[in-house]
């Protein structure tokens, strides 16, 4: 199970050849699971400008740019 919140741990028990590691792991982000996730979400819909094609490569790419 993910961590969702700050301060949240987690313990893990592995045996190997009869020796027990324990492992714990502390989560202290600066964001809750919740938001990180809406902020990627967010990011997701932004529009983003298209790059402008310089004349020089008009013939290279086959792009027509429209001059007034």
């Amino acid at each position: 199970m993910p961590f969702l919140f700050k301060g949240d741990f987690r313990v893990n028990s592995t045996i190997i050849n009869g020796v027990q590691y324990v492992t714990f792991s502390f989560f202290d982000g600066d964001k809750l699971i919740f938001d990180k996730v809406g902020d990627l979400i967010e990011q997701s819909f932004r529009a983003t400008q298209a790059d402008k094609v310089p004349n020089e490569n008009i013939s290279e790419n086959s792009i027509a740019i429209e001059h007034d």
